[in-house]
């Protein structure tokens, strides 16, 4: 019963302004709630990112050649600049750390492709057997292009999903099946999966020297990729590539314009500080406007302390010592802010779950979710913050006089 009444207690000093109460436990919660949900969207938004970079390899260099923009030794601005298959020996033997390195040349538009009487069309790719380092390749089935492939030229193929589906149905197997590539029969010796979409899993990849052999027999390529090994991710490949590349194709080694080069190594990297920026000014967000609402519990509580004076002497007289006076101002404070920060991380937790089961399609933003973490974390500090917030006005009520408290109007 003792139990009881002293909870009783609070409840009556709570109710007693229901509107000023209700304010403060709505700042609490809101504080609460801000971080709940900034971090979970923070998380949708690295996992977004975080899925365009799990398409590629996320150590790798990707080069195409663009246009001179300078003029160089008589040369004139706006010459097409055009990479060949001979660019992969001078990097492999000039640059150091490079490992997976393969050209990549596309049929300019989608084929028909043949299986019996079945017919598609998909992109044709001639690669190395890096590429599907490079990809992120799934292999499903078979085995994937390899260095013997290359060698020998051999007319096979690794196929996609997209392309499994068409061509052969859920009933037949492909592996080992001849399809008809543009007049040219190829062996699929291997389907593949890939996390790109639809686009990828509608692709066909040949050896390099067979595409060559089958399609377009020039040296030129349209991609030149690579990766990189541990240990040299701070090594200056734009330079050094641009710097090699210049003398083989006659253009300024200052002429960034000249070659494309998506350096995913340094993307990532910008994208990881983004993302730590990110989560600091989430947490200092929310952590503001928590603490705004433990100052309003600290001055709400101040209030309360003032306006019972009178009842606090009482008690006082009656044999209620500071302790017990500290406790009970505290364990309103507490309780307080444990009830309105607990709607909030319930709230902050509900909506992005909610937005989850939406299941919004957007390139840039996937799966939010709030750890057991960051809850646990939350509710640690709404523990703290409670306390301090209800300390200084406890221990003010604690120190008052009964005799002084007793003549307070």
């Amino acid at each position: 019963m003792a139990f009881l009444d002293h909870w009783r207690d609070i409840l009556v000093g709570l109710r007693r302004h229901k509107l000023r109460t209700f304010l403060t436990a709505f700042g609490v919660f809101w504080g609460i709630l801000m971080v709940v949900v900034l971090l979970g969207i923070g998380k949708g938004l690295e996992r977004g990112i975080s899925q365009i970079f799990k398409d590629d390899a996320f150590n790798s260099i990707w080069l195409h050649g663009a246009k001179a923009s300078i003029p160089y030794a008589g040369l004139n601005p706006g010459r097409p600049i055009t990479l060949t298959i001979h660019d992969l020996e001078a990097l492999r033997v000039s640059v150091p750390g490079i490992e997976n390195l393969t050209p990549r040349k596309q049929l300019k538009t989608e084929i028909p492709v043949k299986f019996g009487r079945k017919t598609g069309a998909f992109e044709i790719f001639g690669i190395y057997p890096g590429n599907q380092v490079v990809e992120r390749t799934i292999l499903l089935e078979g085995r994937l292009i390899n260095p013997l492939d290359i060698v020998e030229a051999r007319r096979v193929a690794v196929i996609g999903t997209r392309v499994v589906e068409i061509l052969f149905g859920e009933g037949e197997d492909p592996i080992g099946q001849r399809i008809d590539i543009h007049g040219t029969s190829y062996l699929v010796v291997g389907t593949f999966t890939d996390v790109g979409g639809e686009g990828e899993l509608r692709r066909i990849y040949l050896p390099f020297s067979a595409f060559q052999r089958s399609f377009d027999p020039s040296p030129e390529i349209e991609w030149l990729i690579f990766t990189v090994k541990d240990g040299f991710h701070s090594y200056p490949y734009e330079d050094r590539i641009c710097t090699l590349l210049a003398d083989r194709h006659h253009f300024s080694p200052l002429d960034r314009g000249a070659l494309d080069i998506w350096n995913v190594i340094e993307d990532y990297k910008k994208f990881q500080s983004l993302f730590l920026g990110i989560h600091v000014f989430v947490i200092a967000v929310g952590l503001g406007t928590l603490f705004a609402g433990l100052v309003g519990v600290t001055n709400v509580m101040f209030i309360a302390v003032k306006e019972r004076t009178r009842e606090i002497g009482i008690r006082k007289a009656l044999g209620a010592t500071p302790r017990t006076i500290l406790n009970m101002i505290l364990q309103e404070a507490l309780m307080l802010t444990l009830v309105s920060g607990y709607l909030g991380l319930v709230g902050g937790i509900g909506f992005i779950e909610l937005l989850r089961s939406i299941e919004i399609e957007v390139e840039y933003f996937r799966d939010p979710e709030v750890d057991l973490g960051v809850a646990f974390g939350a509710l640690f500090v709404l523990i703290i913050g409670g306390v301090a917030a209800g300390f200084i006005p406890a221990r003010y009520a604690a120190r008052i006089h009964p005799i002084e408290a007793l003549r307070h109007e």
